[in-house]
């Protein structure tokens, strides 16, 4: 056996001969801390090994609600709970339509009372699988069965082993050839029938518990529950932002307008040189700034721009050319004999 408490606990019920009260007294008071595996359709819980379906009383649910009544028991997936008082019953099923039962017999995890624990969270480790999967089990079931039929066998009054020579050659009725019909009794009855609520039940109860407390209050119930009011919320900022946005658009539309109508000074501007021995910074010929990144030019800006590129070149031009012809005056001295 490996070390899954689910495991240990269904053993010891097959063992028990399907009888809850035969368990020992200190596994029935141990407390359950499982991990919710799937709300609805199915209300699935593991302990990281194996997972089993939990069946609700009307009580334990009365009293969730009346101690929980923001949680909804349908939306406890992926989260921990504990459940403080429970039992075991063994049940006659048909395992084609219950996929958590093998060969006909499914033992119920019934919760008289749990609580959540949404503050702890648990990553499981492994991918939990059908306790009914496993073949350990399936043999712990088999086993059961069989030994439930024998003490049916050996119960039963006026009945004598079949003569084997009548079986292999006789013909005519079963009954004649002293071979038992198993229709008779397969020795399965269990103790217990405690009434439960489907999970289907639950989510219908919590719906309408919702849908009065939004009539109360005055308000709309948006359909998806919590995941809708959040879409909603997201919405209305997006819109926001986008409108402040829009806002700021149209602002800068209206000073780049005023910007593109003012006009340049007339004039030459004098490029004023530094003291210091750096390259002194030439000034911006768009004049004052615009609201964008880059400065943005008018036509009446590039043509003093192009006034004031003009004259600084000429000047360079100036002081190189009496370089030049103060060089060629130099070397035109005659040398002396």
């Amino acid at each position: 056996m490996s070390q899954s408490a689910f495991k240990h606990l269904y053993n010891e019920m097959f063992k028990a001969g399907g009888d809850a009260s035969k368990l020992p007294k200190n596994l029935t008071k141990q407390l359950l801390k499982v991990f919710v595996k799937e709300s609805h359709p199915h209300f699935l819980v593991s302990d990281s090994y194996f997972y089993v379906p939990c069946y609700f009383t009307d009580s334990a649910v009365k009293e969730f609600r009346d101690k929980h009544p923001s949680i909804n028991i349908t939306d406890l997936e992926n989260n921990v709970i504990l459940i403080t008082n429970w039992s075991l019953e063994m049940r006659k099923v048909d395992s084609s339509a219950v996929f958590t039962s093998y060969a006909g017999l499914e033992v119920r995890l019934i919760v008289h009372s749990f609580k959540p624990n949404l503050n702890e969270k648990i990553v499981p480790t492994r991918h939990p699988v059908n306790i009914y999967r496993d073949d350990e089990m399936k043999t712990v079931i088999q086993h059961f069965r069989h030994a439930k039929a024998q003490a049916a066998i050996s119960a039963a009054k006026n009945v004598d082993l079949p003569d084997v020579s009548k079986v292999s050659s006789g013909k005519g009725k079963v009954e004649s050839l002293g071979v038992i019909s198993g229709s008779k009794g397969d020795g399965l009855h269990f103790k217990g029938a405690t009434a439960t609520l489907s999970i289907q039940d639950i989510a219908d109860r919590e719906r309408k518990s919702s849908a009065k407390k939004t009539a109360a209050v005055g308000g709309v119930r948006v359909k998806g529950g919590a995941a809708a009011k959040r879409s909603t919320k997201a919405g209305s900022k997006a819109k926001k932002a986008s409108a402040k946005k829009s806002d700021v658009g149209k602002t800068v539309e209206k000073v780049l307008k005023v910007s593109d109508k003012k006009v340049a000074p007339k004039g030459k501007q004098s490029a004023k040189r530094s003291v210091s021995k750096k390259t002194p910074a030439l000034p911006s010929p768009g004049g004052k700034k615009s609201t964008h990144t880059t400065d943005r030019m008018t036509m009446a800006g590039f043509k003093q721009f192009l006034k004031y590129h003009d004259s600084t070149k000429k000047k360079s031009l100036g002081k190189r050319s009496a370089g030049k012809s103060s060089a060629s005056g130099k070397a035109s001295k005659p040398k002396r004999k």
